[in-house]
């Protein structure tokens, strides 16, 4: 039975000028996320897996449909958006739902959604509808005072929550939105040295529990069965595996569940396990080519909007897969930050594929002008 010739016409329009490295990166990700949340949940009765092949499915509709729509439509929505999600995340503060400490979800029925995960996106939208209304006004110290203020609020308020790790991938982001946009670099440097000289008061506003992950961080032995017993337990799994790995859903570590939360942040951990130093590599390199598969679109697009919003979606992967792969062999410290398409649960998948589908949307719009 043949395909209808106007759905048949549709669906090669949905698909045509599809970055295929980005696409093929994105499938490949997900098919590994898959394997090693298998084994990592292999001894629970809970269906981790089919919850997440789920998220898979729902994310990957979702990344279609950012495909499609075009990104300056997204930038002039930015206000609307951003006010919406600051309302969002003064619910989550009274009325969230709590999990290890922390209130950062709101659930419905069965289903948690991560408010913060959304604001990476939308806060780069924000600033990038701020500097395109403004132009070459954009920089002067007031208005950049008045980017500083449109960050800060949302940031106070993850902070809130209190979830670190957001807030700590909101911060470069940022910059490349303003480095991206023609920032001059003295201002860009100022900048940098005032962000340098606060940090220090910002770590008087931790959690005790965060400032024990920092202390952990420099020194895991001080508290090795309390905060520094994940990052002992994830080193350990790591160096275990050596060249070739123990075999798919044959590690010790992971199967005897001395890693926690092996599902989520210490997932990488898991795959260096079962596959080793080979497959750990190979990991990141399937990271490294989505990224400057990213760059590269950034670099072809003729726009400064797309090109500021490319850059902070690039940085945004890059960030997480950082910070998330230094703290699994204890170069980072704890922050509870995903692994992109790898790590257990639903915001984060869908803000991945967002990202993902708006970046192709950059590539499909750069092409429709080359066809032309």
């Amino acid at each position: 039975m043949r395909m209808p010739v106007k759905l048949a016409e549709r669906i090669k329009d949905i698909y045509r000028n599809m970055n295929w490295v980005v696409f093929g990166t994105t499938v490949l990700l997900m098919v590994i996320g898959a394997l090693a949340i298998y084994s990592a949940t292999s001894t629970s009765t809970k269906p981790f897996l089919m919850k997440q092949v789920v998220w898979y499915v729902i994310g990957f509709i979702i990344m279609m449909i950012f495909a499609n729509i075009n990104y300056n439509n997204l930038i002039s929505l930015a206000n609307y958006l951003y006010a919406a999600f600051l309302i969002i995340l003064v619910f989550v503060l009274f009325w969230g739902h709590e999990s290890l400490g922390a209130t950062r979800w709101i659930k419905i029925g069965g289903v948690q959604f991560q408010p913060s995960e959304f604001m990476k996106i939308i806060v780069s939208l924000a600033v990038i509808r701020f500097i395109l209304v403004r132009q070459k006004e954009a920089f002067t110290w007031k208005n950049l005072a008045k980017i500083a203020v449109l960050v800060a609020v949302p940031l106070f308020l993850i902070l809130a929550q209190p979830d670190l790790g957001s807030a700590i991938l909101i911060i470069p982001l940022v910059l490349v939105v303003l480095f991206m946009g023609n920032i001059s670099v003295k201002k860009l440097v100022i900048i940098l040295i005032i962000g340098m000289l606060i940090l220090p008061a910002g770590y008087l506003v931790l959690k005790d529990y965060q400032k024990q992950r920092i202390k952990v961080f420099l020194n895991p032995d001080i508290d090795p069965l309390g905060a520094g017993y994940n990052v002992i337990q994830s080193q350990i799994a790591v160096g275990s595996g050596r060249l070739t790995g123990k075999g798919w859903v044959q590690g010790t570590q992971s199967q005897l569940n001395f890693i926690p939360i092996k599902y989520t942040d210490f997932i990488f951990a898991v795959i260096a396990e079962e596959f080793g130093f080979l497959g750990g590599v190979a990991v990141t390199l399937i990271y490294f080519i989505l990224i400057m598969e990213g760059l590269k679109i950034v670099k072809l697009c003729r726009y400064n909007g797309g090109k500021m919003l490319g850059g902070a979606l690039s940085i945004i992967i890059f960030s997480q897969v950082t910070i998330n792969i230094g703290m699994n062999i204890g170069i980072m410290p704890v922050t509870g930050i995903t692994l992109p398409l790898l790590s257990y649960g639903g915001s984060s998948v869908l803000v991945i594929m967002i990202a993902l589908g708006i970046l192709q949307n950059i590539y499909r719009e750069y092409m429709k002008v080359e066809e032309k």
